[in-house]
């Protein structure tokens, strides 16, 4: 099982690549995107610009197609807003056009109509499939079968019983199936979330709320003001799949998602290195892996499950 690690500055790439990642993948916007349609339209699911969390110059995009190179770890690059304009169908596949020239062969999309686009422009890229596509069961990959996709990246809210039976049903040998693993998870499912993930606005899933019964339509919710409990500081804090790595591989998951675009470079190593020695103990012995976990945690766990 490979893991894959999010990447949010060009100069993390290296750290990233020492600490153990298989895989890294980013996000691009440059400057003449944000000038012409700002974060309300934006590239991918991060609309953010004030720290890290994406590359936004071409340069910058070279230097980092010439540590790709010398490293040999490959770099997929996200383009997973949940959809765009038909204009922007044409920029974005200029776009992808350049990055392939030098190098960038391997693309996150979650728009089926970009999807289709790109292959009917015949633009011969290495496609995986966002877990921000929306809904995913057997037909799902009956209706992306004409599109030649190589990766499949299962959303949050997938079980390990979902991913099991999806994978089983499929014919095709070749596809390659990505969970969600450590960080970021959320009571949503990202292809129906329409909030904003931007510097000016708390997101949208950390905003505090309460579930109350109603008694008619026009009773008023009166919800206590509460604040947002603090993440703990333990591999998984926000989201962790540690003690469901066996399950997952049985189900047939070959690369795990450690999400991380924007974060500390030191909290994705620790996790990547935290995940590596995960995947070794699992290879040692699985009958005593959850203790093992357990003891390698330091017993601190974030009691906050991807997989229960």
């Amino acid at each position: 099982m490979k893991i894959v690690a999010g990447l949010g500055a060009v100069e993390d790439y290296q750290t990233l690549v020492q600490a153990g990642a298989d895989e890294v993948f980013c996000g691009y916007v440059p400057h003449s995107w944000n000038k012409k349609y700002g974060n309300l339209m934006p590239l991918n699911r991060r609309e953010v610009l004030y720290y890290h969390v994406q590359i936004g110059t071409f340069s910058e995009m070279k230097i980092l197609s010439k540590m790709m190179n010398a490293m040999g770890v490959p770099v997929t690059i996200t383009f997973n807003a949940l959809y765009y304009t038909e204009k922007q169908y044409e920029e974005i596949a200029e776009m992808i056009s350049q990055l392939m020239a030098i190098g960038f062969t391997r693309y996150i999309i979650a728009d089926i109509g970009l999807l289709i686009f790109l292959r009917q422009k015949g633009i011969d890229c290495n496609i995986h499939i966002s877990g921000e596509m929306g809904e995913v069961n057997r037909l799902t990959f009956s209706i992306l079968k004409p599109y030649d996709i190589s990766r499949m990246i299962f959303h949050r809210q997938n079980t390990i019983q979902d991913i099991k039976s999806c994978i089983a049903e499929n014919q095709n040998e070749t596809i390659e199936y990505e969970a969600f693993f450590l960080n970021e998870r959320c009571q949503f499912h990202g292809g129906f979330c329409n909030s904003m993930h931007c510097d000016e606005l708390t997101h949208m899933c950390r905003v505090p709320y309460q579930l109350v019964p109603m008694k008619n339509e026009n009773d008023r919710l009166d919800i206590p003001r509460t604040e947002p409990g603090e993440i703990p500081d333990v591999v998984g804090g926000t989201g962790c799949g540690l003690c469901a790595l066996p399950l997952l591989k049985d189900a047939g998951v070959t690369h795990l998602k450690i999400v991380g675009r924007g974060n500390y470079v030191e909290c994705m190593t620790r996790d990547i290195k935290y995940a590596r020695r995960a995947i070794q103990i699992m290879e040692e012995d699985t009958s005593s892996y959850q203790q093992r976990i357990i003891e390698l945690l330091g017993g601190q766990c974030s009691h906050d499950c991807y997989y229960v």
